[in-house]
């Protein structure tokens, strides 16, 4: 990427900020750890913008009538303009990019997708208010773009999260430390944005006789490979965490309770086809119980939570190795607290 040689990014980000819009600052200077800090925050709402932008991408290319927004590009519609930071990230990382921590090939193979993603939903765009019509494979490059982007920044985020230790050292997912911090994170940007997001318990079947039948080491195979598995069929934007023992939690933004069963009926089958291997002769089938809860503006993230367990015992209480999902958040009955 030849970052240093283009001056565009330097003058976009010296443009005055919309009215009432707030301009993207500097990395603190405050040392390591601070830097750390703020940029792990720069990540983690750049993907939420980038949901946001997609929904909204998606909606003016399927509905005709929808109005082009004035947050496609940064220009007010200067369709000859080289950049376009239509977002918080573009400015930011045009402002940083000099910077020791972000000038690296990572981050800048994530800002060369980012602008090609948003290129890409702008040639749509323009498209569709030229001719009226979708380009198919212009739309299936600006998926492919935007897929890669949320799983680049993902791995930058574990990146700087292993480095500020907020990651469990046996699994690689995020940590329970991290966790609650995250957790109201995201349900703070899922009230404001009003996109639904859901909190998943997944629980491992008959974990305490691995330990007892082959050993703790096998068990920690069992929780590495299960672990693997979560993080690489989730969606790029989900996280997962390590709740505790053989309970790990995962977040899924942008997702109500149907396309929340989907995605974990989906990691449950995988988990059930993916026997884990302890030895050279031996292999272990594992099977997991998920139960999961939506996010509300009437509840507190530990109650979110709770509620997922309730439809993790009801899991477990229906034979195990399968998924529900909590549907009466109405009601407030306490349910008998699962079996591990």
């Amino acid at each position: 990427m030849s970052d240093r040689s283009q001056s565009a990014p330097d003058k976009a980000a010296a443009k005055s900020p919309a009215k009432g819009h707030k301009m993207p600052g500097s990395v603190a200077d405050g040392g390591m750890a601070d830097a750390e800090r703020d940029i792990l925050a720069e990540l983690d709402k750049a993907l939420g913008e980038h949901v946001a932008l997609l929904l909204r991408w998606n909606r003016i290319l399927v509905l005709p009538d929808s109005p082009l927004p004035s947050d496609v590009d940064g220009n007010d519609h200067d369709h000859d303009a080289p950049h376009h930071h239509d977002c918080d990230f573009g400015a930011w990382y045009a402002i940083n990019r000099h910077n020791r921590l972000i000038d690296q090939p990572a981050m800048h193979a994530l800002a060369t997708t980012h602008q090609q993603l948003h290129e890409s939903a702008k040639r749509l765009i323009e498209g569709r208010e030229l001719d009226g019509e979708v380009d198919p494979a212009e739309f299936d490059m600006m998926a492919l773009r935007a897929e890669s982007f949320f799983s680049q920044l993902r791995r930058l985020e574990r990146a700087f999260r292993t480095a500020r230790s907020d990651v469990d050292p046996l699994t690689g997912t995020y940590n329970r430390q991290t966790m609650l911090g995250d957790l109201n994170a995201e349900r703070e940007r899922a009230i404001r944005t009003e996109v639904p997001t859901a909190v998943a318990l997944v629980d491992l079947d008959h974990f305490k006789a691995v330990n007892d039948t082959h050993g703790h080491q096998a068990g920690d195979l069992v929780l590495q490979s299960i672990a693997g598995i979560l993080q690489s069929h989730v969606r790029p934007f989900d996280k997962v965490y390590r709740y505790g023992g053989e309970e790990f939690l995962i977040c899924l933004p942008n997702a109500d309770m149907t396309q929340c069963a989907r995605v974990l009926e989906r990691l449950r089958r995988v988990v059930e086809a993916s026997p884990v291997p302890i030895t050279e002769t031996t292999t272990l089938p594992v099977t997991a119980s998920i139960g999961a809860a939506p996010m509300t503006k009437g509840r507190s993230v530990e109650q979110i939570i709770e509620k997922a367990d309730q439809a993790l015992y009801a899991a477990k209480q229906g034979g195990r190795n399968r998924v529900r999902v909590w549907r009466n958040p109405d009601d407030k009955k306490p349910a008998e607290k699962h079996k591990k």
